[in-house]
């Protein structure tokens, strides 16, 4: 049974408190280590956790977005694939999910797209006692036709000088050369290292500060194992992500250190597809897939790792 309308949807245990927005796509909008008093995800400055929004499906991310951790499904940048009509960042974000579950440690909620014939679900669960979070989501084709697509967390992460990305062996390359300011060359490398404009070569795993005026853009693929995650210096935490590869084979990392809009944060994007473009990616045969009437699961754990 639906529930009614609500806006900010607190669960909780003794190690972590979520904050959850069914109005705002769903998203995990505050991820809070009781223990350290460390708020992981990140918002802009003006952003007004009061106020919710209704956005019409094609409204731009980037003029809407207010940080959070939000998923991207079933593509990122707009436009016509296999005879749909895509739209910016697809449209799980600017909707209203239905809550179909609700306890203290969980909460499940669901959204029937428009743009595809499909259902979503995603299950967020607390443990009773540890500092994880494990999510759990349901993809449902409810068509006779198969459906390609992408699908990735868009976790926006606070971050703080000296901090540190946290990847297994794996190449990484830049998504857009032009919008990069640390990685020089097209190309893969091996993470942490990249090779600056000028040849030189430089590591991309310690956060610059805002300062810097920097930003970067890169893909992870071939990945050794399936997590990522962020060392906070100051709170001697961190936060990690695992997954199985099978459900997320790539990581996408967006990196503005002040360099756009000068917002300073990194977007942390376990991810089914790389490149962002779903033409090409189905060309190369790494695009995810839904045949027709399946059902499909994939699931993510958090976990807040304390030093």
């Amino acid at each position: 049974m639906l529930q009614p309308l609500e806006t900010e949807i607190a669960i909780a245990n003794s190690e972590i408190l979520l904050v959850v927005r069914p109005d705002l796509g769903g998203r995990i909008d505050r991820l809070l280590d009781k223990k350290t008093n460390h708020d992981w995800l990140w918002h802009p400055s003006n952003y007004d956790a009061n106020q919710t929004r209704s956005q019409l499906i094609g409204a731009s991310f980037d003029d809407h977005w207010t940080g959070g951790w939000d998923e991207i499904f079933p593509n990122d940048a707009a436009g016509e694939f296999q005879g749909r009509q895509l739209v910016d960042h697809g449209e799980l974000w600017s909707r209203r999910w239905d809550i179909l579950e609700q306890s203290e440690l969980k909460m499940t909620l669901g959204l029937t797209c428009q743009t595809v014939p499909v259902r979503v679900e995603k299950t967020i669960q607390l443990s009773d006692v540890n500092p994880e979070i494990q999510i759990d989501y349901t993809f449902e084709n409810l068509s006779n036709q198969l459906v390609s697509f992408l699908f990735k967390q868009h976790a926006a992460i606070a971050i703080e000088p000296g901090d540190e990305i946290l990847l297994p062996d794996c190449s990484v390359e830049p998504v857009v050369l032009e919008f990069s300011r640390i990685i020089g060359r097209a190309g893969k490398t091996k993470f942490p290292t990249a090779i600056a404009a000028n040849g030189e070569e430089i590591t991309l795993n310690q956060i610059p500060p805002s300062s810097s005026q920097l930003q970067e853009f890169y893909y992870c693929s071939d990945l050794s194992q399936g997590y990522c995650g962020i060392r906070n210096s100051r709170s001697h935490s961190t936060l990690l992500m695992t997954f199985d590869l099978n459900d997320f084979p790539y990581v996408w990392m967006f990196q503005s250190y002040g360099g756009w809009k000068d917002h300073y944060m990194l977007v942390m994007e376990p991810c089914t597809t790389l490149p962002y473009d779903l033409e090409i990616a189905s060309q190369q045969g790494t695009i995810a897939t839904l045949q027709p009437q399946q059902t499909q699961q994939r699931k993510l754990t958090v976990n807040l790792q304390r030093k």
